[in-house]
């Protein structure tokens, strides 16, 4: 009991030395919470009361405010973890304070528990007052308290789990420092040190391999591996989903507690003297130097390359340079001695030889990066993104995340893949043979724009493991074969195609586009739906081959309905684009029976005149202009056009956008001189009089 009385009257003394700190508390999380909740819901009633959403408006303010979506109580968390374990143990930063401590007589534990359990208390009681504050405040001003109180108890469960893991870093970090400056270094350290891991990954990555893709989402920090290893990641997660569970604060508390007691260890052995010395503990020196400069050199060797085009010889001149500065710059932080920084080190000959180690393997590629295969019977399924083809569709919403590389991917899976993996194959036997010839850019220089098709595959491993893979393949005969087996498979049609997401209770309107004119039509939605499913199914049934010869004539561009119940289409009205080739004889049919028939590439007799005007590649200025009115070369010309502009799904085939052509039309009517679809032509098909005319 005596005991007990005296913890009780140590945690009384340690309050009262720290009043300064804990009426900062106080101040804070009253700005934080109840006067941050006033502040945003009188806001918002200024501009929407009155409306019929600002109940669900204000509601959901407050929901956010007063639980996971304070962006402002995370910063304080940060903060206030910091200045309140750089407060509580101050003191071993002094000689004399820390004789004085410890010639206390109490167990080092307990004066550690003392400290510690202070410091939690500045946080917890204001932070708790202030939440029952605002919880008034939002009652206030009108907000719908059902269900609030649940997910404001959780909120702050959440948010004392996460002061508790960032507090026990800051104790953590003073403990092994011996001064304020190598302190805020080493708090800093263990907030980003996994950042620093994954960034630097994913630069090697992209410098070194060609066949990485860098995507939006797999290389945010915050995503790899290494990345979750920083405590900001929590935020991360809790701010991109407003939520967290039960069972993630569970696992940080549990990583909370294995930090206190490192903190109650580290503070147990540290050695009186350490208060004048950067690092506590001189053994740890030479790892922290190690773990720091390896990285930190990794990343300027990687810009000192692409500043000048990934040059190697620059990487690995910036690479040694900055390990050298920086390991001199880290002997002198130690020991602030200039004769230190000089000494030769252990530590500096392991960390040149383990880059020089790095930059070989990576030149190399000994790793087999770029050349990775895996066993077709270890494959569970593959996915693949065709550049040029499946960037030129519009998904509807509720399709998923289909736009991008790699959201593509994951969510598109094909079991039957042996036209995929054999493609795959025969990007790989390049890379081999890159590699053999120590060419790391044959895939660049061997392969021209014009004769490459680029793709990305995702391999799914039976055993769960998903690996990504971007490669560039010659576009010949062969290859192509390839590709076409996979378009005609009817599971990769099945989840490419965008009509296959339509529902089709939902088109409500039409928008008709060609040649000549973009126009909402007047058909009836039985119409409409009609010709949805005409166009769909012709769609569907056409062959890769049959498209590729084929031309795209113009656009039905079908209109979704917005339904908040649902919430399918919550972002307003989208739609879907479907081209329309030549050869949907049922779809030009249908639309010419409802009066809307398709200018088409033949009707040019109905052209009065075209203008072709040819762009500087490099400048983008505007340079010769043709006008041709001949009807023999307006027929020629239109025989070579292409429609661009989203429509013409297989863009394999290279399309010169420097030429730009306007058709001028005889007929008035809906008439768009700039053209609703973009005529262009390809390259090795511009008319040889229109080639010489602007040479001229």
């Amino acid at each position: 009991m005596t005991s007990k009385n005296c913890f009780s009257k140590m945690l009384v003394r340690d309050l009262k030395e720290r009043g300064v700190w804990l009426i900062s508390s106080i101040i804070l999380f009253l700005l934080i919470y109840p006067v941050q909740i006033l502040m945003s819901l009188d806001a918002i009633a200024s501009y929407m009361k009155g409306e019929e959403e600002f109940q669900s408006r204000i509601t959901e303010q407050f929901s956010s405010l007063i639980s996971f979506g304070n962006g402002i109580m995370y910063v304080a968390i940060v903060i206030m973890a910091f200045l309140l374990a750089m407060s509580g143990f101050w003191y071993v930063y002094s000689g004399v304070k820390t004789d004085f401590y410890h010639s206390l007589p109490i167990k080092r534990e307990k004066l550690f528990l003392e400290r510690y359990v202070t410091g939690i208390l500045i946080f917890i009681v204001p932070y708790f007052i202030s939440l029952i504050l605002g919880y008034g405040a939002g009652i206030m001003k009108g907000a719908e308290t059902s269900g609030i109180l649940s997910l404001c108890a959780k909120g702050f469960v959440t948010n004392v789990v996460l002061f508790l893991l960032f507090y026990n870093l800051a104790v953590l970090g003073v403990l092994l420092t011996g001064n304020l400056f190598t302190g805020v270094l080493a708090y800093g350290a263990f907030l980003s040190y996994g950042v620093l891991l994954e960034s630097t990954i994913g630069l090697t990555k992209v410098a070194f391999f060609t066949t990485y893709i860098d995507n939006s989402r797999l290389s945010q920090v915050f995503e790899g591996k290494f990345g979750k290893l920083s405590p900001l990641y929590v935020f991360d997660m809790i701010l991109s989903n407003n939520k967290i569970s039960m069972k993630d604060v569970s696992v940080v508390f549990g990583i909370s507690v294995l930090f206190l007691v490192i903190c109650m260890f580290v503070y147990k052995i540290r050695p009186t003297e350490a208060y004048h010395k950067s690092i506590a503990f001189k053994k740890l020196q030479p790892i922290i130097k190690v773990a720091v400069v390896i990285p930190v050199s990794a990343c300027v060797g990687i810009l000192s390359s692409e500043i000048v085009g990934r040059n190697f010889i620059w990487y690995v001149g910036g690479l040694l340079v900055t390990a050298v500065l920086l390991s001199f710059a880290m002997e002198f932080l130690y020991y602030l001695d200039i004769r230190e920084c000089i000494r030769p080190k252990i530590s500096t000959g392991l960390i040149l030889g383990m880059l020089v180690i790095m930059a070989v393997t990576l030149k190399l590629d000994l790793i087999g990066f770029d050349t990775y295969l895996p066993k077709e019977s270890r494959v569970k399924n593959m996915s693949i993104y065709i550049d040029g083809l499946n960037s030129c569709y519009d998904y509807p919403e509720g399709a998923g995340e289909m736009y991008g590389t790699v959201p593509f991917l994951q969510n598109t899976k094909i079991e039957e893949f042996d036209a995929i993996y054999q493609l795959a194959k025969k990007a790989v036997a390049i890379q081999k043979a890159d590699k053999v010839t120590a060419d790391s850019e044959i895939t660049d220089s061997e392969i021209t724009d014009s004769e490459a098709l680029y793709f990305s595959v995702c391999y799914e491993m039976k055993n769960g493991k998903e690996v990504y893979r971007g490669y560039c393949i010659p576009k010949d005969e062969e290859n192509l074969k390839l590709i076409a087996d996979i378009y005609d498979n009817w599971e990769f049609k099945r989840q490419v195609l965008p009509v296959e997401y339509v529902k089709e209770e939902k088109i409500s309107s039409l928008e008709i586009a060609d040649l000549q004119s973009s126009h909402d039509s007047e058909l009836s939605k039985e119409t409409i739906k009609s010709l949805f499913k005409t166009c769909k199914n012709e769609w569907e049934s056409a062959t890769y081959e049959q498209l590729s010869n084929d031309k795209v004539l113009g656009l039905l561009r079908f209109y979704l309905e917005y339904d908040r119940e649902d919430g399918d289409y919550y972002n307003g009205s989208r739609y879907v684009s479907v081209p329309v080739y030549s050869g949907f004889q049922q779809t030009r049919k249908l639309l010419e029976q409802n009066g809307c028939k398709m200018m088409t590439f033949e009707d040019y007799d109905k052209v009065r005149g075209i203008e072709i005007s040819q762009y500087d590649d490099k400048t983008g200025d505007r340079g010769a202009i043709l006008n041709v009115t001949d009807e023999n070369q307006i027929r020629e010309i239109l025989e070579a056009l292409y429609i661009t502009d989203n429509s013409e799904i297989f863009d394999i085939s290279t399309i010169n956008y420097q030429i730009e052509v306007k058709i001028d039309w005889k007929s008035e009517v809906f008439n768009n001189t700039d053209g609703f679809c973009s005529c262009y032509f390809r390259t090795d098909e511009v008319p040889e009089f229109v080639t010489k005319a602007l040479e001229e």
